[in-house]
C-alpha cells in the first residue's frame, strides 16, 4: 500500500528539473523544499553512530569516505579504510557542529538531515573561495540501490523525493480518488 501512495504520489508530482548543473546548484532548488521535513541535530538517533558516507561530484573524486560521529564526541574519518580520530561538538542550541581533526578545527552548519542525508555547510562563503558549499553525506546503506552504488544526481533524485512523497501525498490521493469516482461513475 505505501509503494502504491508513493506511485500515485510521483504520478502527479513534478520532476526534477534536469537543467540544475552541479551538485550545488542542485542543493540550492532542492534545500529549502526538504527542510520543514528533517530534524535538528538535538535528534542524535538520526545521526549518531551512523556511518555516513561522503557524496561529491568531482569527476576525479573515487575515494570512499566515511564520516562517523560516535556519542562522546568522538568523530572517526575513513578514507579508503584509513582512519583518522578526531572530536566533535555542538555549538550550544544552534545546528552547528565543530570537527577537530589533527589539531584544524571546522565549524559547520545543519542543512538537512533526515534517516538518510546529513548535509552541512562550512561557515564562511566557500563558494567565493571555490570551495563546495555544501558537506553532503548518505547513511552509508542508503548509497546502495539495486545492488549498486548511488552516483551524485541520483542521490539528488532521493534528496528530491522527499519533498515530492511529502508535499503532493494528500493532493495526489484526492486527485486519485476524484479520477476514480469519475471513472466508476461514467462505467455504471
Amino acid at each position: 500500500m505505501a509503494s502504491l501512495f508513493s506511485e500515485i504520489s510521483r504520478a502527479f508530482s513534478p520532476e526534477l528539473p534536469r537543467d540544475l548543473g552541479d551538485m550545488d546548484q542542485h542543493l540550492d532548488f532542492i534545500l529549502p523544499k526538504v527542510r520543514q521535513y528533517g530534524e535538528d541535530l538535538s535528534e542524535e538517533k538520526f545521526w549518531q553512530g551512523k556511518r555516513w558516507k561522503e557524496i561529491r561530484d568531482a569527476e576525479g573524486f573515487h575515494e570512499a569516505i566515511l564520516h562517523i560521529f560516535n556519542a562522546g564526541g568522538e568523530y572517526l574519518l575513513v578514507v579508503d579504510g584509513n582512519i583518522a580520530k578526531g572530536s566533535w561538538k555542538k555549538l550550544g542550541d544552534h545546528n552547528t557542529l565543530i570537527l577537530e581533526l589533527a589539531g584544524k578545527s571546522e565549524l559547520f552548519d545543519l542543512r538537512f538531515l533526515n534517516p538518510d542525508f546529513m548535509i552541512l555547510t562550512k561557515h564562511g562563503d566557500q563558494g567565493r573561495k571555490n570551495q563546495r558549499r555544501y558537506f553532503v553525506m548518505l547513511n552509508e546503506p542508503a548509497t546502495k540501490s539495486g545492488g549498486r552504488e548511488l552516483d551524485w544526481r541520483n542521490a539528488m533524485e532521493k534528496l528530491f523525493n522527499i519533498w515530492r512523497e511529502n508535499s503532493f501525498g494528500l493532493l495526489s490521493w484526492i486527485i486519485f480518488l476524484i479520477v476514480l469516482g469519475v471513472i466508476l461513475y461514467f462505467s455504471l
